[in-house]
This record gives C-alpha cells, sequence and structure tokens, in this order.
C-alpha cells in the first residue's frame, strides 16, 4: 500500500525491512513472469535474506513486475503483487522522444496477449485504485503518494483525463502497526545511451583469441562452465589451434559465442555504462545468440548448449552433398537473386543457390549447392559483379539446405522457452530487421530464432534501422573487426563511431 511517507508493502511481515538484502527488483520481475511460489516468497512470506524491500512501482528496464506479470498471464502473480500495493495505473517507459502517452499499463499489456482473466482482474484494480503520483495520461511526476483508496470511490482511469492528474486529497491513513523504516527504494532505471552492442559470427575466429581478455574474472568463470558443458577445453583450442579444426563450424561457433560475451566483459570493466545502459544488441548470424545472451534472454550456460548443438547440426547438415558459399559484391539484390535462380537451374532438380546475408549494399553472401556456387561465381562476374569469391565453409548455411539442423534446434529451442526471460534491451533480430523492446515476451521472437537458420541474414537493413532509431555509437564486441568492415559501407557516419572490443 502507498502510504504519506512512501511505498510500503501492506502484507504482514516481522521479517520485512530487518536488513539490507541482496533481493534485487530484477529478482522479482523475474519470479513475477515465471514463479508464483518465488513471487511469494519474495513479497509475502519470506524472512529477512529473501524478503523484498524496494519498490514495487519501480521500472526494470522499461517494465515493472507488474507489467511482467501481465504480458505472462499469470494471474496468481497479478493478485499478489496488488496485495503488495502495486500502482495498476503505472505505464510502461518509453524512448527518448515518444509521448509518454504511448507507454502501456500492465492491463495493456494482459490485453495485447490475449489473457482476458488478468485483463478483467486489473481493471477491478485501477478503478479501485486511485492513481499515485503516475498520471493516467502518462505525463507528469509529482511525487504525490497515497493510502488505502476510499472504497466509496470509482477511479476511472480511462476517463480521467486531466482531472486524473492532479492529486487529490490524501485519505487518512488506515491504522496498521508502524513499520521498520524502509531501505530507499530502487532509483527508476537510467534512460538508455544511444548504444548498440554487435556480435559477429562465424569466420573471425583466430589462434591466440581470448588471449588478452583470459584472466578476467568474468571471462575465467565463462571458460570453466564452458569446458564442462562442451566436453573439451575451449581456451586451449583457441590459443593454440589448430587453426582447421578452430574453423570447424562444431568447435567455432562455441568459441564466437564466448568470444562475444567475453569482449562483454572487457567492455563492461572500461566503460559499464555501454554495457548496462546499451540501447540495443544484434548479433550477426550466431551471433544472434551472443546477443540474447548480453541481453539477458539467455543464461551463459543455456546459450552455450543451444551454440553447441547448433553448430554440431550445422556440420551435420552441412555433409548432406556437396554444399558451398559465395561473397559477391558490386552487383544489386534484384540482379544477383536473378543469377542465383540461373545458377540453381544449371544444377538441376536438386539445385540450390540463395542470398544468404545482407552484409553491407551491394556486399552479399549467397549459399548453394557446389556446383550452383561455382556457376554463379562465373555469372556474377561476367555480369559485372567487383568480386566473386567462393569461400571456405562448412556448409550452404541459412538456405535450404540446413533444414535437417534447423529441425533439431527447434526442438532444442522449445525446451529452452520456459527458461528464457525478456530482454533487458531492444534486440534486432537477423530475420526481418526488426526490433523487439525490452520486456518483450520471448514467446514473441522465438519463432524468429527457429526460422534464422533457412532465413537470409538481413543486416544491412538491421544497421539502418538501429541508426533511424537514434543508435550513435556501435561496439563490436569479439575477435577480429568483421563487422566494423562492414559498417564502413553501410555508413561512413557509424563506422567512424564503431569500436572494436577486441579478445
Amino acid at each position: 500500500m502507498a502510504s504519506t511517507d512512501g511505498y510500503v508493502n501492506p502484507i504482514p511481515n516481522s521479517f520485512r525491512y530487518k536488513k539490507w538484502n541482496m533481493v534485487s527488483l530484477a529478482d522479482v520481475s523475474e519470479a513475477a513472469y515465471k514463479n508464483f511460489d518465488l513471487l511469494e516468497k519474495m513479497l509475502s512470506t519470506g524472512d529477512a535474506d529473501s524478503i523484498f524491500n524496494g519498490d514495487l512501482n519501480t521500472h526494470f528496464t522499461d517494465v515493472n513486475p507488474l507489467h511482467m506479470a501481465a504480458l505472462a498471464g499469470r494471474q496468481d502473480c497479478v493478485k499478489l503483487i496488488l496485495e503488495a500495493g502495486a500502482d495498476p495505473h503505472v505505464k510502461t517507459r518509453v524512448n527518448v522522444g515518444q509521448d509518454p502517452k504511448t507507454g502501456q499499463t500492465a492491463r495493456d499489456k494482459a490485453i495485447k496477449f490475449k489473457h482476458t482473466a488478468v485483463a478483467k482482474l486489473l481493471e477491478q484494480a485501477e478503478k479501485g485504485t486511485p492513481p499515485g503520483w503516475y498520471a493516467p495520461e502518462g505525463i507528469g511526476n509529482n511525487r504525490k503518494l497515497y493510502s488505502a483508496p476510499d472504497p466509496n470511490k470509482v477511479w476511472d482511469s480511462g476517463a480521467a483525463k486531466s482531472e486524473a492528474a492532479k492529486a487529490p486529497e490524501p485519505a487518512k491513513p488506515v491504522a496498521q502497526p508502524k513499520p521498520k523504516p524502509a531501505a530507499a527504494p530502487s532509483a527508476p532505471a537510467e534512460k538508455p545511451l544511444p548504444v548498440a552492442l554487435l556480435f559477429p559470427g562465424q569466420g573471425s575466429q583466430y589462434v591466440k583469441m581470448l588471449e588478452k581478455v583470459k584472466d578476467l574474472p568474468e571471462v575465467k568463470d565463462m571458460l570453466s562452465k564452458a569446458k564442462t558443458i562442451l566436453g573439451y577445453d575451449l581456451l586451449e583450442l583457441c590459443l593454440n589451434g589448430p587453426e582447421e579444426k578452430l574453423a570447424e563450424t562444431r568447435y567455432c561457433q562455441p568459441a564466437m559465442f564466448v568470444g562475444g560475451l567475453a569482449g562483454v566483459a572487457k567492455l563492461k570493466a572500461e566503460k559499464p555504462e555501454a554495457v548496462s545502459r546499451a540501447q540495443c544488441v544484434a548479433g550477426l548470424s550466431l551471433g544472434e545468440y551472443t546477443a540474447l545472451c548480453a541481453a539477458g534472454v539467455l543464461s551463459f550456460e543455456d546459450g552455450l548448449k543451444l551454440v553447441k548443438l547448433r553448430g554440431e547440426a550445422m556440420q551435420e547438415a552441412a555433409t548432406v552433398g556437396k554444399q558451398g558459399m559465395i561473397s559477391v559484391v558490386g552487383l544489386e539484390e534484384k540482379k544477383l537473386t536473378e543469377l542465383c535462380d540461373k545458377a540453381a537451374k544449371s544444377d538441376g532438380p536438386g539445385g540450390v543457390c540463395k542470398i544468404a546475408n545482407h552484409l553491407f549494399p551491394k556486399g552479399f553472401s549467397c549459399a548453394g549447392t557446389e556446383k550452383a556456387v561455382q556457376e554463379l561465381e562465373k555469372l556474377a562476374m561476367a555480369g559485372g559483379a567487383l568480386q566473386a569469391k567462393v569461400l571456405k565453409t562448412g556448409g550452404a548455411f541459412h538456405t535450404s539446405l540446413m533444414k535437417p539442423a534447423e529441425e533439431k534446434l527447434i526442438k532444442a529451442l522449445d525446451e529452452a522457452l520456459p527458461n528464457m526471460k525478456p530482454p533487458r534491451c531492444t534486440v534486432y533480430f537477423n530475420v526481418n530487421a526488426k526490433p523487439l523492446p525490452a520486456g518483450s515476451d520471448p514467446k514473441l521472437f522465438v519463432e524468429l530464432m527457429k526460422k534464422q537458420l533457412t532465413s537470409p541474414v538481413l543486416w544491412t537493413p538491421s544497421v539502418s534501422a538501429m541508426m533511424k532509431d537514434g543508435v550513435k555509437q556501435f561496439y563490436e564486441c569479439g575477435p577480429m573487426k568483421q563487422i566494423k568492415a562492414m559498417m564502413k559501407r553501410i555508413d561512413q557516419g557509424a563506422w567512424k563511431e564503431t569500436t572494436n572490443v577486441e579478445v
């Protein structure tokens, strides 16, 4: 319940406010999304070590615990959070420059995700609770807090408009035992910086990678866990090779995944705000999994397990027939698509040749059956390409030839979904180059992850969308300078603002 002194959880508990503990708003938000028993412990039944003593109305990223419970359809969690004094009128944070009115209440979230019973519960809560300092139309912050609502007063959050924005006279506080002073409420999350964390894909690996960061405590911990998950010493392979083995898809992808997160650890040590307040993340092909881990969607362990399976499945799929990839520079997409179709037909009924990666303007990689790829090399050069070079890769990635690997990955993603968390920041996805904001339900984007192996990577459109959305600085986290080299051809200004966090 809110009082004139500040936020006070009205659920009785003798352990509350006994001591400072490590239960954070992030912990409560996660529990609100998927674990009622844990949430109950944090808000109601826990002891001094497990109780949450902060302000439930504070935002975690752009949402708060009530928003999280609502978008997950957790009626039990929504009810408990309301009992603990959450204000149902609080809206989600919006990006800099957006109209605050576009923020969503928890009821809006429930309606969006078709959780009818939760939406009705929240509608009743809105009518029975006076708006706190957060005005219904999403503007203003007069820091007025209230005690228990008048049971005879109905608060119409939809029609109140400007009148509701005016602070009503505080009601007389309900008599209750005076709690011990609460710990200061958590400060609202700071606005994101116009920063993007970018993660390279397969091809940037090299022998001696991780040498510069292997002694960072966070990297040491990851490498120790990786040894158990992978069944081999990843650091030994990265430092000493042989190069041919490190380049194999099943070894390369885990190495790049750990390398990207090692870059994040290094950047965190040098410029912590660039990580904690990043506006968005994105990754090129395999790098998308690194980006999702950096955004808090996947734990390190779950992410590495998925990447291990992905790399092994892709390498296995690449052995079905002869496959290849080719880099083509200097042709428009439409013309290159026509040449790919012609090359595929030259290889007979089973021929495949498709654009696999949109890397930069007039810069693509294509993949398919070996004969078709070799034919495309000739057709592209004859058609005016500046370059057409067959690549040393293990398979026709991001084409229909990866269907066997996709089937295995789909099953693994479905198994991992219950453990996935909403991202801490915006994520741009390879398949459609569109952003999904912080707090998005993983159910919304896991389907994009399932399609990624057999769909082209839209990297150029993704970077263009980031710049359009206000990103000014880019950090490439991981070995080599794969992404920065492409950035130079996408946008000169962005290239100058791209920093390599080398590992």
